[in-house]
């Protein structure tokens, strides 16, 4: 399909083509990436829930005492909201290396590297033109997204940076692993990118579930689809390329039933003259 057929920028819809994209839907999400996904959301819950009410000394504590002790009465001590919070945090571990090593190709490699966390000079200029319009220096239109737009990437970048170390310091600190010193300062480490991805996830959690614009962002993590009128406003580039595949997908298809057809009309124009010749034999 020649490119030029859908414009490579945004281009202003009529009330009928927008409400046609708007009853339609588009996947945007595998179905392992949704459970990923919510796998993560109940991971971190319930390590949020238990570490924060582990620390108890006064110079560090940051929960209320009365949330630390109910804490301590659900779970029926300190040591058990520890055994949970280390092992909810090893099962994390181990659900991460397998979707690590089997969902490289599929999900991993397609889905992070490429389209979650993949910048292009597209969004850089959305984070310019994006900072630039919060302080009202310009009202240059944004540049088309792909499937993230580039705050989320951004978001992405320092989770997954993140995350290793986690992960690293968690094992550590679990296993005893190394020098006392090392323990120590696993721990520092350990909650400072804990408490990075946590003030990222507010943001994330808000303009998911809250902020109406992104409302179909999140209906995408249970049902993996968004209607395409979304796409088309927030997505453009994603939205273009999914039409072109689509569209070239169409064409495929249709250039193989005319073969299949041509091949048909031939074989039963064959067939008299075949049984013309027997019948003058």
């Amino acid at each position: 399909m020649a490119t030029n057929i859908i414009p490579a920028s945004p281009y202003a819809l009529t009330a009928g083509q927008a409400e046609a994209l708007a009853q339609r839907q588009v996947k945007k999400h595998h179905v392992a990436i949704v459970l990923l996904h919510w796998f993560n959301a109940f991971v971190w819950l319930m390590e949020l829930a238990t570490g924060s009410a582990i620390v108890v000394s006064p110079s560090f504590a940051f929960m209320p005492h009365w949330y630390l002790v109910m804490m301590e009465s659900i779970f029926g001590s300190r040591a058990n909201l520890l055994r949970v919070h280390m092992a909810v945090g090893l099962t994390w571990i181990a659900v991460f290396i397998v979707y690590a090593v089997f969902g490289w190709r599929d999900y991993l490699h397609t889905e992070v590297l490429k389209k979650e966390i993949g910048l292009d000079a597209d969004d850089f200029r959305w984070l310019r033109i994006r900072l630039l319009r919060l302080v009202g220096l310009t009202s240059e239109a944004l540049p088309p997204q792909g499937a993230y737009n580039a705050g989320q990437k951004l978001y992405a970048v320092m989770v997954y940076a993140m995350v290793p170390l986690i992960m690293v310091t968690g094992l550590i600190m679990t296993f005893h692993l190394f020098s006392t010193s090392m323990v120590q300062w696993s721990m520092v480490l350990h909650f400072l990118a804990a408490g990075m991805v946590v003030s990222g996830l507010m943001i994330h959690v808000y303009m998911g579930a809250v902020f109406p614009e992104e409302r179909p962002a999140f209906y995408s993590m249970i049902t993996g689809m968004v209607n395409e009128l979304y796409a088309f406003r927030h997505h453009y580039k994603w939205w273009r390329e999914v039409k072109m595949q689509q569209a070239d997908w169409e064409q495929t298809i249709s250039a193989e039933e005319d073969r299949s057809h041509d091949t048909l009309e031939t074989g039963n124009e064959s067939k008299p003259e075949a049984g013309a010749a027997n019948g003058a034999r």
